[in-house]
């Protein structure tokens, strides 16, 4: 691969030295390695990388120079809820309950229409969940020589509640005692 734009070596071995973000530290690293190694193969064993993206990112320095570099700008339909309205949501999701281990999704479903008037499929909000830091639960057994009754209280009602969404990372008993 041979790089044919007009931006010399030293330039780009100074962008190289500043740059803070690894993805376009690794793409100034192809093309300062393209300056001095003609081959996308053996630019690709000295990076790490794969040829296809040597040569894509060699082609993208050649057609538009440095901003060739940069992340493109990723399309797709924006989400109905903006920032502040998922706050919100998460501290409608975080309030006490009677007992209970969390919300299932046709609850949150529920929940997002009721205050957002926004209309959402199970399958949207469980993406939603999951980027918000949730993750779905689920009873696990518990070991026969543990016999103690608020954990078997715990599963049961979980039991009653299957795929219920938590906080990562949160503790079951510590959510119980709130």
């Amino acid at each position: 691969m041979k790089i044919i734009s007009v931006i010399s070596y030293e330039f780009v071995e100074n962008l190289y030295k500043k740059e803070k973000s690894v993805r376009m530290k690794q793409r100034l690293l192809i093309i300062l390695k393209a300056f001095k190694i003609k081959s996308s193969y053996k630019i690709a064993n000295v990076v790490g990388t794969s040829h296809t993206k040597v040569q894509r990112w060699i082609n993208r320095f050649n057609e538009f120079g440095i901003n060739g570099l940069q992340d493109k700008r990723k399309e797709g339909r924006p989400t109905f809820l903006n920032q502040s309205q998922k706050k919100e949501l998460e501290k409608i999701i975080e309030r006490p309950r009677d007992f209970s281990g969390g919300l299932k999704t046709f609850e949150v479903i529920a929940t997002i229409k009721n205050y957002f008037k926004i209309n959402y499929t199970p399958r949207h909000v469980r993406r939603l969940l999951h980027k918000m830091g949730y993750s779905r639960i689920k009873p696990r057994p518990t070991h026969v020589r543990k016999d103690t009754i608020k954990g078997k209280v715990v599963v049961e009602e979980l039991k009653k509640n299957l795929n219920v969404w938590m906080k990562n990372g949160q503790n079951l008993h510590k959510m119980n005692s709130v």
